[in-house]
């Protein structure tokens, strides 16, 4: 893949340029504070990082650019416009096509690698030096797979914490449930028991006024009545019978009278006798009163605590009962947990194990590369080491009889030691290293990288790699840069004579005041030619060799 052609409209102080690329090794130089560093702004737009609003020139209300790619996918030329604007909203076309910005990346971060100022700063700071070391030993993947089964763990670890602190709430819960369900089965309750219980409660609390009428209706239907002083009303219809049988020898139309008497002397008969059976039922029972009280009692208590009616207390049953199918035994829940947090702390000690048996297989063969980086670097006493931390944590991944504290990255932490001075010991690299010693660090282990089997970047971006250096030291960086060249494009932002002299295509950036037109600065990128470049690699030989403001 090759960055063919980049155009910018209204980018900082660019109002317009354009630039066209070949292989190779490109340099772009300038004056102090001329906007060198713009252009890598641009291409970092155009290749989908963050948009900032501030790189839109002043007075516009938006900023584009746009970069041609050859081979940057199956396509053979594409064409990527990506536009910011004050408003917020930001435009991707690719190959004329609308896209989104998460897909622009997708096509250009496996293939362009921009190496600036901020990677050296981020090398600075030893937390991310396991970042770099990881990525150097092709273990970026290990990492993040003993990231993931790490947050699987914890998950079980705070799983395990919730329930057993929620052991005795469930346990009061499941007690509760369990009692309710005895209550009500205890009582045995049925539909229509308490309305009889009321009518018997009736019947109890009548007894003596219901005996008294009982004996009196069978007094009255079946003998003399003192109370009465008269026959009985069954007597009384025989007499009357009587007469009517002997009043129907002669008018044989009473005879149906004689009938339906005779049908009231068998009801008298059976309606007698059940009041007498029902009056041997009566009998005055205090003891069974108090029962059916406190049969009611608890039926009232029940409707009172379960639901209005027998029928709801049932129901109500019912739903405690499916309740406690569906709460989990505690106990035994928690030994599931005890032993699914087990098997997660398992899995992740087995891959963090792993994963520090090829860092420390790594940091040795690391460590030697870099030095010998270092040494094409003119740093020829150089020593490198990475070095792997462990915390020790008696409840941690065991490791040959040690206890280690784990974490999300694995089973220990990277700092690189460096040494630049024969005889002296290995020292931390961020307190050790020079700033031109620390950017030849980074471009020795950018090389490292870039050697690996794995590289899949074809456009290499360097701004201000050669800051703090100069001399012979910058033309052995000029050395690496232009071999790196050899098998990527490569692009650089350079103040040193002696990396730009290296280059195979050279661009200058200049800025002008536009007296012509608003008398505006402006910012130019224009292409140089071999005139051009010896007279521009001439300033730059006068030019102290020290970083400046881009």
């Amino acid at each position: 893949m090759i960055l063919k052609k980049l155009v910018i409209h209204n980018f900082a102080l660019i109002k317009q340029t354009s630039m066209s690329f070949q292989s190779g090794l490109t340099v772009l130089t300038g004056e102090t504070g001329a906007g060198k560093s713009v252009m890598v702004n641009a291409i970092d737009l155009a290749i989908g990082n963050r948009a900032d609003k501030e790189h839109i020139r002043y007075g516009c209300d938006s900023s584009n650019v746009e970069a041609t790619f050859e081979n940057l996918s199956e396509v053979k030329q594409v064409v990527v416009f990506r536009e910011i604007s004050r408003s917020g909203n930001s435009k991707v076309k690719i190959n004329g096509q609308t896209s989104s910005v998460s897909h622009l990346r997708s096509l250009t971060s496996p293939k362009i690698q921009i190496v600036s100022q901020h990677s050296g700063q981020l090398l600075m700071n030893e937390e991310n030096h396991l970042a770099f070391f990881d990525h150097l030993a092709g273990l970026t993947a290990e990492c993040e797979l003993v990231a993931k089964l790490y947050a699987n763990w914890r998950l079980a670890v705070d799983e395990l914490k919730r329930v057993s602190n929620r052991r005795e709430q469930l346990i009061k819960e499941r007690e509760l449930l369990l009692f309710q369900v005895e209550e009500i089965e205890k009582a045995e309750l049925r539909i229509g028991e308490e309305e009889e219980l009321i009518v018997e409660r009736s019947r109890l609390d009548s007894v003596q006024g219901l005996m008294s009428s009982s004996s009196l209706i069978q007094e009255i239907l079946s003998s003399n009545s003192d109370a009465t002083n008269a026959s009985s009303v069954q007597d009384m219809i025989s007499v009357v019978r009587r007469e009517l049988e002997n009043m129907a020898i002669v008018d044989s139309t009473l005879s149906k009278n004689v009938e339906a008497l005779t049908e009231i002397e068998y009801q008298l008969e059976e309606l007698r006798n059940s009041v007498e059976q029902y009056g041997a039922t009566l009998r005055d029972d205090p003891v069974r009163l108090e029962e059916v009280n406190l049969r009611l009692d608890e039926i009232y208590k029940l409707k009172k605590k379960y639901g209005g009616s027998e029928e709801s207390v049932l129901t109500t049953l019912a739903e405690i009962q499916e309740r406690l199918k569906k709460l989990p035994n505690i106990d035994d829940l928690i030994d599931s947990l005890i032993a699914k947090e087990k098997e997660q702390r398992r899995i992740y000690a087995k891959k963090a194990t792993e994963l520090s048996i090829a860092r420390r297989k790594a940091a040795q063969d690391i460590g030697e590369l870099v030095a010998h980086e270092l040494t094409e670097l003119s740093i020829n006493d150089a020593q490198f080491k990475c070095e792997l931390v462990c915390e020790e944590d008696d409840d941690g991944i065991v490791v040959n009889g040690c206890g280690i504290k784990p974490t999300a990255y694995g089973l220990e932490t990277v700092r690189f030691l460096f040494s630049a001075n024969p005889g002296e010991p290995l020292k931390p690299l961020v307190k050790t290293a020079s700033g031109g010693e620390m950017s030849r660090v980074l471009l020795a282990l950018k090389s490292i990288e870039l050697n690996g089997d794995r590289v899949k970047e074809s456009l290499l971006v360097f701004d201000e790699v050669d800051a703090g250096i100069g001399g012979q030291t910058a033309v052995e960086v000029g050395r690496k840069l232009k071999r790196l060249s050899h098998r990527f494009q490569v692009i650089v932002i350079t103040h040193l004579h002696q990396i730009a002299r290296l280059a195979d295509h050279h661009f200058v950036a200049e800025k002008k005041i536009d007296n012509l037109s608003d008398g505006r600065t402006t910012i130019t990128i224009r292409d140089l030619d071999k005139e051009e470049i010896e007279c521009e690699l001439n300033r730059m030989v006068a030019l102290p060799e020290k970083a400046g403001r881009r």
